[in-house]
């Protein structure tokens, strides 16, 4: 998996039968002795499989909000499952708006270089993902969840934007990123199993089911250089700061080690 002895996934993972990468955010270190806070952020897979058992983990966590990343139509063609049911906020913020070609916006990049299309996302999904930051900076939201459909790419782009602008180190947002890694085979095969995705899986590039360091370590290496960091970009985009000073007061807390 990862070679950062400050990220475990043994005590983040949050065990669910109807999603496998449902993961707490919190017990990075965020520099000058913070940590990000436990409990408070949580990144996922799909959640329209959830179990009653599920609902029941899920409520002892206080959950407060949902933001799915996902398309128009993988939300139409699964549902939200058993989370209709609940008074749990929902935001559909779709990063990419499935259209007459790839997505509406701008061209998806030639090739298959995950890192670049991770950077695509910035552009083709600015306004979703600057309302997610702005759901995520009110402590009114937390504890709050962020998943598309394998927790990877989607949401892997919005949780190193938010660890960046916590000050979390590049390191720990690709060991974090590669947790995913120790899930996927799980993801996968769920979705080969799943008729509204089995004939997709097919079609997907290579990359699309791979998880590498080189990935999040290249749309890092593009976010600082094109736009300063997660922060700049996100002032640029339309964040406010105080939106993010808000966020950096929720989401981090003194602290020792990610094992504390």
């Amino acid at each position: 998996m990862d070679d950062d002895d400050r990220v475990d996934s043994s005590d983040r993972l949050v065990p669910l039968t109807g999603a496998f990468n449902f993961r707490d955010l919190g017990g990075y270190p965020g520099g000058n002795g913070l940590v990000t806070k436990r409990g408070r952020l949580f990144r996922s897979d799909g959640l329209h499989r959830l179990t009653g058992p599920d609902m029941e983990v899920l409520r002892s966590i206080g959950l407060s909000t949902v933001i799915d990343l996902r398309t128009p139509g993988e939300l139409e063609q699964t549902g939200r499952g058993l989370l209709e049911e609940e008074a749990i906020r929902f935001h559909h913020l779709a990063v990419v708006q499935r259209g007459g070609g790839e997505a509406v916006g701008a061209p998806a990049p030639a090739g298959d270089d995950l890192a670049e299309r991770y950077l695509w996302y910035l552009e083709t999904g600015r306004s979703a993902l600057v309302e997610a930051l702005r759901l995520v900076a009110q402590s009114s939201n937390l504890p709050l969840v962020f998943h598309c459909t394998a927790g990877k790419d989607r949401t892997g782009v919005l949780a190193a934007l938010v660890l960046d602008i916590l000050g979390v180190e590049r390191d720990v947002i690709v060991a974090d990123y590669l947790i995913t890694a120790d899930r996927l085979e799980l993801i996968i095969g769920r979705f080969r199993s799943d008729p509204t995705y089995s004939a997709r899986m097919a079609e997907l590039p290579v990359s699309r089911l791979t998880v590498e360091a080189t990935t999040m370590e290249g749309f890092l290496d593009g976010l600082h250089a094109g736009f300063g960091g997660a922060r700049s970009w996100a002032i640029g985009a339309g964040v406010l700061p105080e939106d993010m000073d808000r966020m950096r007061a929720d989401l981090l807390e003194p602290g020792g080690s990610v094992s504390d």
